[in-house]
């Protein structure tokens, strides 16, 4: 996720880095803008993160609870067999 989020940061202050290259923009505004798009990145990758863990935990008490059904229904849906001595 680290990885992600630096490419991501990267990416979003690219033209204030070019800038800084090219001599047409301060450093000063490049490093900002880098640092303020890293903020931006790391905060959306945890949004996105919990949102994910919440979607995933919610699948699988749905399918823990199906499961428990279709357990109930069939041990309700056959009646117990008794053995009758002769």
């Amino acid at each position: 996720m680290t990885a992600i989020v630096i490419a991501a940061s990267l990416l979003l202050a690219g033209p204030s880095i070019l800038a800084a290259l090219r001599g047409t923009g301060s450093v000063d505004a490049a490093l900002l803008h880098m640092v303020l798009a890293l903020v931006v990145s790391a905060l959306a990758a945890r949004a996105v993160r919990s949102l994910v863990l919440r979607y995933q935990s919610a699948a699988e008490e749905a399918a823990e609870a199906e499961a428990a059904a279709e357990l109930d229904a069939g041990v309700l849906g056959h009646p117990a067999r008794r053995r009758e001595d002769s």
